[in-house]
């Protein structure tokens, strides 16, 4: 045989051969591309979540920030609340303060503070036969509040307010001030009581 005749033959076996493999791999070839392409569709819906996980785990973590920052607000608020409870328990067993105003608030005046108490009686009130009805609220702290243009003036007003022969005595307690709402020196709890003098007497 000739080299030529001996070509052909081998290309008709190979030929016959072939189509066996190729009716093979039209049947596994498919499923072997569908497999793939599978693989790659796990792998980018793995990433994707991945992802969301890691996006679950940042909101997870600023959640928890949240909670524990609103936890120390909380606390915080609890410990003024109780702060605040104790305070207002404390004012509330304060006995009342009175306090008396003598005069009228205008520009140009000063206001002077002084204490004010009232006795049963004075030496002279009890010497002249003179017996004065003690009211209630002279038994709790009375403060007065005096507008005057002077000290003197003040005094003379808060004697004449609160006279003596009737048992008053009165105690100014510092200078003058021509600022009412620097004037409060004082404490003044919630049971305070506000009135003209006159009223109280």
């Amino acid at each position: 045989m000739s080299n030529t005749t001996l070509f052909l033959i081998a290309i008709v076996i190979i030929m016959l051969a072939a189509v066996p493999v190729a009716m093979m791999l039209k049947d596994f070839l498919p499923n072997i591309m569908e497999k793939s392409s599978g693989i790659e569709q796990i792998e980018n819906r793995i990433y994707v979540l991945h992802a969301e996980a890691q996006d679950l785990q940042n909101r997870v973590n600023q959640l928890t920030q949240r909670r524990n920052s609103q936890s120390s607000d909380r606390s915080r608020l609890e410990g003024d609340i109780r702060k605040a409870e104790k305070h207002i328990r404390e004012i509330s067993e304060q006995p009342p303060l009175f306090v008396h105003e003598v005069g009228d608030p205008q520009a140009g005046l000063m206001k002077f503070v002084a204490t004010v108490t009232q006795e049963k009686a004075s030496a002279a009130a009890r010497a002249a036969g003179e017996r004065a009805a003690v009211n209630p609220i002279w038994r709790c702290a009375n403060v007065a509040e005096v507008w005057a243009s002077s000290f003197d003036e003040a005094k003379q007003m808060c004697e004449t307010a609160f006279p003596f022969k009737l048992g008053f005595q009165s105690s100014f307690l510092r200078g003058d001030t021509r600022d009412s709402k620097k004037a409060g020196g004082l404490p003044v709890p919630p049971a305070t009581i506000r009135a003209k003098a006159g009223a109280a007497t």
